[in-house]
């Protein structure tokens, strides 16, 4: 398996990619998510998203297919009254195809994600999950990463 970065004539390649995820959330949350109807419902998203300077794509694949990705973004806050600066890594998406599982593509994912934290000399990597995706949970837990915050909502 190789982690390689993305580039802007992945951006069919990614959209392809993410339906899995996103069938998934619309599954869950049909009300919030909408179904993808066809592998390039979010090309457009991904050029966008390939043009950001502070955003990086893997893709992990074999010499047959992709496996999956990893969208990381650079996020940077100023201090405020309430808190201080922070300068961090943001899993904005990960996704592996679903035959691929199990199969250490997510954490040969996040490892890279986890190289340019370093390489970028940020000291913090974030990401957050649905409460319906137990699976995703359990599987950030066995990375290394623990809850630190909760959201909640009412519907009306």
């Amino acid at each position: 398996m190789n982690i390689r970065s993305a580039g802007f004539t992945d951006n069919l390649l990614l959209s392809s990619l993410c339906m899995d995820v996103q069938n998934l959330h619309a599954k869950n949350h049909p009300e919030y998510f909408k179904i993808p109807q066809s592998d390039d419902f979010a090309v457009e998203f991904f050029q966008k998203m390939l043009a950001d300077p502070t955003v990086r794509i893997f893709i992990a694949e074999t010499e047959e297919r992709a496996l999956g990705y990893v969208v990381c973004k650079l996020m940077e806050r100023e201090e405020t009254p309430f808190s201080f600066a922070m300068r961090y890594l943001l899993v904005d998406q990960i996704s592996v195809r679903p035959t691929s599982q199990g199969q250490g593509v997510g954490k040969a994912l996040l490892d890279r994600a986890e190289e340019l934290a370093k390489e970028t000399k940020v000291l913090r990597i974030q990401l957050d999950s649905w409460g319906f995706n137990i699976e995703a949970h359990g599987f950030f837990e066995k990375c290394g990463f623990e809850k630190f915050k909760h959201q909640f909502w009412k519907n009306l």
